[in-house]
């Protein structure tokens, strides 16, 4: 067997071969890629989150309608006010009103004045009241028609709980008793023991039956 000589054939060169690296591994590309991409998902992100005006024309016109819609409207009504107090009804201090004293009679009765006192007269017969005040009436007396005839005792009193009041007999030019012919007049004061406060007066016809009454403030 014969042997061969290796020693003799020249090695062929290793060609070293230069492996190229992909173009995504290149510094150069990773970089700006990286940069560009990061701003695409930044952008992305904020006009996201901004509202999309809408501008149809069906907004527009329902947008310019609302004013002119809220304007048309009425106005809400304002509270109504609170109500007046109800005027006094029946006769009143200072104001003459009629009275029937049966058959036709008819007198004109004025209570000029109400006020509260602690003293009716200057005489021997002064006393206190005994519950707690007088009320002293002002009386005017006239007939307006046929023929009256004026008297203290036709004249009486509660006070606010309904309790009667004591007729004074004792008030200084008192209220007199008689016949008051048309045209004529009576007057004179008549006072009551009560207490204090408002007071309701009645008055009576010549059968003591109550034909008018008047309200006297406290």
């Amino acid at each position: 067997m014969s042997h061969q000589n290796f020693d003799s054939v020249p090695s062929m060169p290793v060609a070293t071969a230069t492996v190229k690296r992909p173009f995504y591994k290149k510094k150069r590309f990773v970089i700006p890629a990286g940069v560009l991409l990061l701003g695409i998902v930044m952008g992305s992100c904020s006009s996201g989150s901004k509202p999309v005006a809408d501008t149809s024309p069906i907004a527009s016109a329902a947008a310019s309608a609302a004013p002119s819609e809220a304007a048309a409207q009425p106005a809400a009504a304002p509270p109504s006010a609170a109500p007046a107090p109800a005027a006094p009804t029946g006769p009143a201090v200072g104001t003459p009103f009629p009275v029937k004293m049966r058959n036709g009679d008819v007198a004109r009765i004025t209570i000029v004045s109400a006020v509260r006192t602690d003293a009716v007269t200057t005489t021997a017969f002064a006393s206190p009241p005994k519950n707690g005040t007088y009320l002293l009436l002002d009386v005017l007396w006239e007939t307006e028609a046929g023929k009256t005839s004026s008297n203290p005792f036709y004249f009486s009193a509660k006070d606010e709980s309904g309790r009667k009041a004591d007729l004074s007999m004792f008030a200084d030019n008192q209220l007199g008793s008689g016949d008051v012919l048309p045209g004529d007049k009576s007057r004179g004061f008549i006072a009551f023991d009560m207490a204090p406060g408002a007071a309701t007066v009645m008055i009576s016809d010549p059968l003591m039956q109550e034909a008018a009454r008047i309200q006297i403030p406290g």
